[in-house]
């Protein structure tokens, strides 16, 4: 939710306590009863602060630097004149907005001239700003905060629907960083993901791409964005050579999503990280992933990727169990070879007692939900993946 993440991040740049429940959005199943007595609209986010309920994100930010007064504030500016500029940049980010969603909810070419004069207009301002900031200052303030959850979801949903790059990466060429259209705005982005703050609230293109049509009650493909979408979605690489999602992973998906080098470019970090999310949780995956096997739940929901009501198939807990650990031990890389030959036995027992099938829908239907930052980050959901479907391929070949 993009209003979440505004919230998620004040709270990390202010470094103020606080705890999380989490509440689905409607489109993937019914609210719980506790969290619609508290917001009887059903909106989120909502904050409890002093005993006190905000329902609305704006609240809630206001809230903060108003209680919390020790932290650095958002909203304070050093003079009337910049608050003026504070006020019409925020009007401006509604204005982005409002492009963005005309656009990726039709075709029409009057939309995608309209979206491009308003990127146009924060390229032109970003372009003043010496440190990368929208207000020009050392960290980010309000107006980064509610620009930064739909740049980032912009980035993503017109690649892959429209065929439109916004986030480029860096160029070779020594005198200018990016050779893009949009080169302030990619530097906007460099400068927000070396904030703590905005790193950990960061998702990828996958979860924003399957995430909005839901929401939005859908979203309009048109031919440009095929290619984009094939390489996000694990499908293709942009050469058509491979999957995307298949080892060895190309650095930055083939040129489609920049790696997340702001955290770590060790590969083997973001593999131990996938193997502690995986193990943590152990059973539970094992019985979330083996719904692919299982009964879809009813009523269905909006979302594809959700079913909140599904039952696992349990005759598939043992071998699906049994493959995840295989993928955990690849991951750690301890001995290659061993790990070759114990997931093609693996693959073999599991053909000859059947559940081929079953094992096959349930390892796919974990590795299609695997969300960022939900479940983990972007290296370690790359690395994820490609051994989900590493595992994919010796049981195939059965």
């Amino acid at each position: 939710c993009p209003y979440c993440q505004k919230v998620w991040m004040a709270l990390e740049h202010k470094r103020i306590p606080y705890s999380v429940q989490r509440v689905n959005m409607r489109c993937y199943g019914d609210k719980i009863k506790e969290f619609m007595k508290l917001q009887p609209n059903g909106q989120i986010p909502v904050a409890v602060i002093d005993g006190v309920v905000y329902g609305q994100s704006n609240d809630i930010l206001a809230a903060l630097d108003v209680k919390f007064p020790d932290t650095p504030k958002l909203s304070e500016f050093s003079s009337q004149d910049q608050q003026q500029k504070a006020k019409e940049l925020l009007r401006l980010e509604r204005s982005l907005f409002s492009a963005w969603m005309y656009w990726l909810t039709s075709s029409s070419r009057d939309a995608r001239k309209e979206f491009i004069n308003c990127l146009d207009q924060v390229e032109n301002v970003l372009s003043t700003s010496q440190t990368g900031f929208f207000m020009g200052g050392k960290s980010m303030s309000i107006v980064d905060i509610q620009f930064a959850p739909f740049l980032e979801r912009m980035a993503a949903s017109l690649l892959f629907y429209k065929g439109f790059q916004i986030r480029f990466l860096p160029s070779s060429t020594a005198n200018e960083k990016y050779s893009s259209l949009f080169p302030h705005v990619n530097k906007w982005f460099d400068a927000m993901e070396k904030c703590e703050a905005y790193q950990v609230t960061k998702s990828d293109y996958y979860t924003h791409c399957w995430d909005l049509p839901p929401q939005l009650g859908g979203c309009t493909y048109e031919s440009n964005g095929e290619v984009f979408e094939r390489a996000i979605n694990g499908e293709r690489t942009l050469d058509g050579m491979r999957g995307s999602w298949e080892l060895p992973l190309q650095p930055h998906n083939g040129g489609v999503e920049p790696d997340w080098t702001f955290i770590s470019s060790d590969e083997e970090t973001a593999k131990r990280e996938a193997v502690e999310r995986l193990t943590a949780n152990h059973a539970s995956v094992v019985r979330f992933a083996s719904r692919g096997a299982g009964r879809k739940g009813m009523p269905p929901v909006s979302a594809a990727l959700s079913d909140p009501n599904a039952t696992p198939d349990e005759s598939v807990l043992v071998s699906v169990d049994a493959v995840l650990r295989c993928v955990a031990v690849a991951l750690l890389d301890v001995d290659v070879k061993a790990v070759e030959e114990d997931m093609k036995a693996l693959a073999l027992h599991i053909s000859r007692v059947g559940h081929q099938d079953g094992v096959i829908k349930s390892i796919s239907y974990l590795r299609d939900r695997v969300g960022v930052p939900r479940d983990m980050r972007l290296p370690a959901a790359r690395q994820f993946r490609a051994y989900l479907n590493w595992a994919l391929a010796h049981i195939l070949e059965n």
